[in-house]
Parts: structure tokens; C-alpha cells; sequence
């Protein structure tokens, strides 16, 4: 992929050339060259953005008109019922990419005391908020944010693909573990990406994505730093959420060609009847797409949105039991 095609998958160069072009020079900036390829390790599955670097505060605010932040997510629901059955209770725990606090809003009081959970973004708009309810908040990267050791559990929800300096993270999460602590990571389901690529939907686009995880891939690299893989799980998957993704996905994926109707009602989003005349391109294109939900449908078992993983941290060699 050229950094001019990722230019065009997050910013269309025909609504907007300057910020488009603007894009397409930081990526090629980041990248150090013109092009990436997305490799995969025959070994343990991981995918990569080859060169292997992550998208910068730059990137963000170029790629990304505005945040946003879910308030649910499977991921906090599988976490929390983890939680409850070990009966989990902490004097202090670790959230990065905590966004406005959805997670920790649901666990606050409850598994540990509002004094003791700190949290991490880069948003302005983020560490408002969570100084709002009473967090601690830095506006820090995790891999040298200025923390003490001793958390209970670290948690990091649809944040680690987006990272590199991968042994760099996992020596920090393991520091700032205590002996016995909890690491919890989502990640977008590698199936569930692959399928989309090879269907007609989106993309996953470096410098965005950077990783592709599979259960192997994390165990390796968790196993280098004292952090021993628990449980992986997929998330249960959604028909109709899938639908609803799939109708919306395939509308982007062609809106990015040049010359296409789709193109052409995207480069309209900002009129007042903008987003109407795109959802009205998107549905009419749905019927064309029910051969595509009866193959995702066949292979329910593995296309879940998200990968959920826990871990523990393990004693040093050194130490007696």
C-alpha cells in the first residue's frame, strides 16, 4: 500500500486535497518511504505493518476529524465477569487508552477505590473528563509514563495494535505489575479482519492498525516478560451487527475509488443532506451483499469483532515460593 492510498482510506483527497495531501506527507514521513506491505509470521500468526511504526499525535489529528469512545463494549463485560468470579478486589489499577473512563466507570467502587485507579490517554478532551470524576489522569504514553510499580491489574482495550515497541510495552507492563497481577488486552479479532478484506470491506490500514494478534502471538511475547496467557476468548458474534457493519464498511471501502457514486455522496458529508444521501448508497447496496452475510454467518464461530486476553504475572526465577 502506498501512503497515498492510506491517505485516501481515512481522509477522501477529493472532499478535502489539502488535509488529504497533508496526510499522504506524514504517512510517507512516518514510513520513511513511500509504501508499506502488512507481512504475517508463519510461526505465530501475528500480522505487521512492515516498516513496523506506529501512527503519531499527528496522524491522529489529520486521519481523524473527532474521537469518539463507546460506552459499551464486549470486552468490559467479559472483563468484569472475570473479575467478579475470582472475587478481585485492588488498592490500585492501571487503564491506558482509558478514553472518557467507560471501563473504569463500571468498576470504580466496586473492585477498587476511585483514589487508586489511574489512567492514561491522549485526548484533551479525555483527560477532562476523567479528572472530572476524580481519576488520576496523565496525558502520557504507557511505555515511559511516570508511575510507580505495584498495580493489581493493567488494562488495555483496543489500544495494543495500535502500538509499536512491543517488547519495550510488555517489559513496562510487567514492571509496573506486582507479582500475581492481572493484564487484560482487546484486540480487533485478526478472522474477523481478513474476512472483511477479503469481502469487499474495509481495510485495516497502517498506520492505524500496525499488529494483526492471534492467542499464539501474545503467548510468546507475554512469556519473554514474566507474564504467563491465561484465557483468550473471541467474541460471541452478531449476525446483525454484523449487517450493520458490512452495509457501512462496503460503502467506505467504495467510496474511496474515484468515480464512484459512492465517492461522490461521501465528498457531500458536510451539506446538511450529506449523511442522508450516503446511508441512502449504503442501503441500496445491501442486496448485493446477502451472499456475503450468509458466508460470515457459516463461519460464526471465529468472526467475533474482538479478542480478549488475560494474563498473570509470574514470580522471578529468583524468587522462592
Amino acid at each position: 500500500m502506498s501512503a497515498e492510498q492510506a491517505a485516501q482510506h481515512f481522509i477522501l483527497s477529493e472532499g478535502n486535497s489539502k488535509r488529504n495531501l497533508e496526510l499522504a506527507t506524514h504517512i510517507r514521513n512516518l514510513w520513511g518511504g513511500r509504501d508499506c506491505a502488512v507481512r504475517e509470521c508463519e510461526d505465530c500468526g501475528f500480522g505487521f505493518a512492515d516498516p513496523y511504526v506506529s501512527g503519531d499525535a499527528t496522524f491522529y489529528n489529520l486521519a481523524y476529524e473527532r474521537s469518539s469512545y463507546p460506552g459499551e463494549k464486549w470486552e468490559f463485560e467479559r472483563t468484569i465477569k472475570e473479575l467478579s468470579s475470582i472475587e478481585f478486589h485492588a488498592e490500585r489499577v492501571l487503564e491506558a487508552g482509558a478514553g472518557f473512563g467507560y471501563f473504569i466507570d463500571k468498576i470504580v467502587d466496586t473492585y477498587v477505590r476511585r483514589t487508586g485507579i489511574t489512567a492514561l490517554d491522549y485526548s484533551n478532551e479525555a483527560i477532562r473528563t476523567l479528572r472530572s470524576k476524580g481519576y488520576i489522569a496523565r496525558q502520557e504514553d504507557l511505555r515511559n509514563a511516570d508511575l510507580v510499580e505495584g498495580f493489581d491489574a493493567i488494562f488495555l482495550f483496543q489500544v495494543v495494535e495500535h502500538m509499536d515497541g512491543l517488547d519495550e510495552l510488555f517489559d513496562r507492563i510487567s514492571y509496573l505489575l506486582r507479582e500475581g497481577g492481572l493484564l487484560f488486552i482487546a484486540v480487533p479479532n485478526p478472522k474477523r479482519i481478513k474476512f472483511n478484506e477479503q469481502n469487499g470491506s474495509l481495510l485495516d490500514v497502517p498506520p492505524n492498525h500496525i499488529g494483526l494478534w492471534s492467542p499464539v502471538a501474545f503467548q510468546m511475547l507475554g512469556a519473554r516478560h514474566r507474564l504467563r496467557l491465561d484465557l483468550h476468548e473471541t467474541e460471541p458474534f452478531s449476525l446483525s451487527g454484523f449487517i450493520k457493519e458490512d452495509i457501512a464498511y462496503s460503502y467506505l471501502r467504495r467510496s474511496q475509488r474515484k468515480g464512484t457514486m459512492e465517492n461522490w455522496s461521501r465528498r457531500l458529508r458536510s451539506a446538511s443532506y450529506g449523511k442522508l444521501i450516503g446511508a441512502v448508497f449504503a442501503a441500496l447496496s445491501a442486496p448485493r451483499r446477502v451472499n456475503i452475510w450468509r458466508k460470515a454467518a457459516a463461519s460464526s464461530d471465529e468472526l467475533g469483532s474482538s479478542l480478549w486476553v488475560k494474563f498473570t504475572k509470574m514470580k522471578s526465577k529468583g524468587c522462592q515460593t
